[in-house]
């Protein structure tokens, strides 16, 4: 069963793989795995707000009416 996505923890990750990107210590092989993990944490922290946004405008909309 995949683990349920955090946007905490994904936020701790990148900001892992950036001071590790900042330190420029990673060979060619380990920055293409930093960089597409980045990508791909960056879409769902993405998709993640946008879903959040979109779930309290409808709670807001429902306190409306």
């Amino acid at each position: 069963m995949a683990e349920k996505f955090s946007y905490d923890k994904a936020k701790a990750e990148l900001e892992n793989i950036l001071e590790e990107l900042e330190a420029g210590e990673a060979g060619v092989d380990h920055l293409t795995k930093l960089v597409k993990r980045a990508s791909e944490l960056i879409k769902q922290c993405k998709d993640k707000l946008k879903n959040t946004d979109a779930e309290i405008k409808s709670i807001l909309d429902n306190m409306e009416d």
